[in-house]
């Protein structure tokens, strides 16, 4: 995503917009990430996965590590067409895990990343 310019955030201010939380986002592999002001990424499910699989049914973790390394199975998850292991994009430490996932998997199929997030994490330093 692009940097929002000086007078979108005006317009934003008087229109009652808010900027985003997380603004650059990257894509990798099905995943994408967008690093925060407090400099911890949210990683969650990309659009592109959902037009390969279709709706999601079912999801997840693989593992209960707080830790993770770039291509470490970050969620399981099965869909209308596949089921597929979706891969860790970067580097850290889990600190925060959508919970709520597991109690209701349209949470996934939202397109909102403010909803459809997976998990925190720390960057490894």
């Amino acid at each position: 995503m692009a940097k929002i310019s000086i007078w979108q955030k005006i317009i934003n201010f008087f229109t009652g917009k808010k900027q985003p939380a997380y603004t650059d986002v990257q894509v990798k592999d099905g995943i994408w990430y967008a690093k925060g002001a407090d400099g911890n990424y949210l990683l969650g499910i990309d659009k592109s996965v959902y037009d390969l699989m279709g709706k999601i049914t079912f999801a997840d973790f693989p593992n209960q590590l707080d830790n993770l390394a770039s291509d470490d199975d970050l969620l399981d998850i099965e869909g209308d067409k596949s089921v597929e292991t979706l891969k860790s994009p970067i580097s850290g430490k889990i600190i925060e895990r959508n919970k709520d996932i597991g109690k209701d998997i349209e949470q996934l199929n939202d397109p909102n990343p403010q909803v459809n997030w997976i998990v925190k994490v720390a960057p490894a330093k």
